[in-house]
């Protein structure tokens, strides 16, 4: 629908829409399916099966697994995205990630180097999984990585996002997001002790990891931009609930070029960019603006982040998204709750616009029912003049 992208894109460029936009970022495997009524097949079950378990683990370093797992997200990814059509947000947050590789049934890891733990819920679906540690320790591990499936990332986005923006793009505003950020896949592929030393002893080392994902994030702009989509999120973690995970003025130097880079390769594309980090990131919030965003999300407030706060802070340089909390609020809050943490949000961020109303994260006790509230919310009191 026209008025979803032109209401998504008036609240980017700080202006007031119609009303105040709403975001999606849902990745849970079985609230997608929740949400679409559709029956998903518990894994749990097959990965728990002494049975099952013991032919995954031969055949999941096989060449036939990242066929089937991209295939997988092929179909998690277009239901994802039907999923926030289906509940009526303007914005959603479409990861497409064929990036993992098994290496038994409880091990997986990713063609970046970063490894990770196979986890479910309480009702046997997968869940999201648990980063334990990185494969790259040294210069030569990274010369010698195997990087032809990180290549090949921006051609599998091009096609894929062409279907979902054909599919969908026309019923809601699709940002891209890749899987993670420059400062994500440099530390997580090291793991975040051997970053911190490589950081100051083996700068050239570092430094040629993030060229490589500075260049290989641009070229998927490029194919995401071919594919027609409006808006990207650069999602890269940089904050602790305390604050920064390393100096603000290391992460400038470290990161400072290749973000401002990226934000100008988005705009020249004609793209939306907004950063994402969770934690507490006022000592950022003037970084991400100077290096050219348009918005930042997530500001959680279990962060200790106030919304009135970042508004007077940046509210004239970013657009604000987030700030919904996924503990409480979207997870067992009554209707009532929920409604009120709407109200509160948009009164502290939504004068002369410059605010999109989103949970502050995916997580699989994230209730359907209260996102539906959320939506809800926002047509009650989003409308401007604000109230």
């Amino acid at each position: 629908m026209k008025a979803k992208h032109e209401r998504v894109i008036a609240a980017l460029e700080r202006r007031e829409p119609d009303r105040v936009p709403t975001m999606d970022m849902t990745f849970e495997y079985a609230k997608i399916y929740e949400i679409l009524d559709k029956r998903p097949f518990p894994l749990g079950r097959l990965f728990g099966n002494k049975y099952a378990s013991k032919a995954l683990d031969r055949l999941a370093p096989g060449p036939l697994t990242p066929f089937f797992v991209e295939k997988s997200m092929d179909v998690l990814t277009y239901d994802r995205t039907a999923a926030a059509v289906e509940l009526g947000f303007d914005a959603a947050w479409v990861t497409y990630p064929p990036v993992w590789r098994y290496d038994d049934s409880r091990n997986m890891y990713d063609i970046g180097g970063k490894e990770y733990k196979i986890v479910f819920d309480g009702k046997g679906n997968l869940g999201t999984p648990m980063y334990t540690g990185g494969r790259i320790k040294s210069a030569e591990d990274w010369r010698s990585w195997p990087k032809e499936d990180l290549l090949r990332l921006p051609e599998k986005n091009r096609k894929f996002f062409s279907k979902l923006q054909k599919d969908f793009g026309d019923k809601i505003f699709i940002f891209f997001a890749f899987v993670d950020g420059i400062f994500g896949y440099t530390w997580g592929a090291l793991g975040f002790e051997r970053f911190v030393i490589a950081a100051r002893k083996e700068r050239a080392f570092v430094e040629r990891i993030v060229r490589f994902y500075t260049d290989l994030y641009c070229l998927m702009l490029e194919a995401v931009a071919d594919a027609g989509v409006p808006g990207v999120i650069y999602a890269d973690d940089m904050a602790y609930r305390s604050g920064p995970m390393i100096n603000p003025k290391q992460l400038d130097s470290l990161l400072g070029d290749s973000l401002r880079r990226l934000t100008e390769t988005a705009h020249m594309l004609g793209m939306k960019i907004v950063v994402h980090s969770c934690g507490n990131v006022y000592r950022l919030l003037d970084w991400f603006a100077d290096c050219g965003f348009d918005g930042v999300h997530a500001l959680e407030p279990t962060a200790g982040m106030e919304l009135s706060e970042v508004k007077r802070m940046v509210g004239d340089r970013l657009c604000l998204l987030g700030n919904v909390d996924v503990t409480h609020v979207l997870v067992d809050a009554s209707r009532e709750e929920v409604f009120e943490a709407v109200r509160q949000a948009i009164a502290a961020a939504g004068k002369n616009g410059g605010y999109i109303v989103a949970p502050t994260n995916s997580h699989q006790d994230v209730s359907v029912e209260r996102l539906r509230w959320l939506v809800e919310a926002a047509e009650v009191y989003g409308r401007y003049p604000l109230g």
